[in-house]
């Protein structure tokens, strides 16, 4: 009996680590996306998702070390108030997941936003001026820069050049205003004004 104890203690802690081996590869490779994993689809923190996930980890590194320390090594004897604690973390999770659903403004998916920075600038003629662009809630998304109107240039880095000199006959005030688009989500963009001093 102490023989099978051993090798059944054994084999689920090969089968544990198998799994998660698979699951870090599954990760690596790009299979299993992260980007939600203790978020809600909207962007928004999730309490529920981020309490399961460390709560689950922490019972399963624990038998984990439970098994291999028993001396001698086998399946040890769970108290049932561990079991209860998970039935209860997993019931938790499933209740608020429930009432979270039951509200269909919960789950929708807040569109993409870009902001840029600074939203103003006064550039002299024949100067250049940085901007930079966020998409908070994608980050890593490439942006793409152009002048929509007024004159200048800007790079696809963000750096604006005014132009040389006014254009003849010249405004009381001139300017140029640029704009930043997400490639990955296109409907998501932002101006910036530029006034030429």
């Amino acid at each position: 009996m102490e023989i099978l104890s051993l090798v059944t203690g054994y084999v689920i802690c090969g089968l544990i680590g198998v799994l998660g081996i698979l699951v870090l590869w599954k990760i690596a490779d790009g299979s299993i996306d992260l980007s939600r994993l203790i978020s809600e689809p909207n962007g928004d923190a999730s309490m529920s998702r981020f309490q399961f996930l460390v709560f689950t980890f922490v019972i399963a590194l624990s038998l984990f070390l439970v098994i291999v320390s028993t001396k001698p090594a086998g399946f040890p004897n769970i108290p049932g108030t561990v079991l209860s604690l998970l039935g209860i973390s997993g019931s938790s999770y499933l209740i608020s997941k429930g009432i979270q659903f039951s509200d269909p403004a919960g789950v929708a998916d807040r569109a993409t936003d870009i902001v840029i920075s600074p939203a103003t600038a006064i550039v002299r003629y024949d100067q250049t001026q940085q901007f930079k662009a966020e998409v908070p809630r994608k980050p890593g998304s490439t942006v793409a820069w152009q002048v929509i109107a007024g004159g200048g240039t800007i790079s696809a880095t963000g750096l604006y050049t005014a132009p040389a000199a006014p254009a003849a006959p010249p405004a009381q005030t001139q300017h140029a205003t640029i704009q930043v688009t997400s490639n990955e989500f296109p409907e998501a963009s932002d101006l910036a004004v530029v006034t030429l001093a």
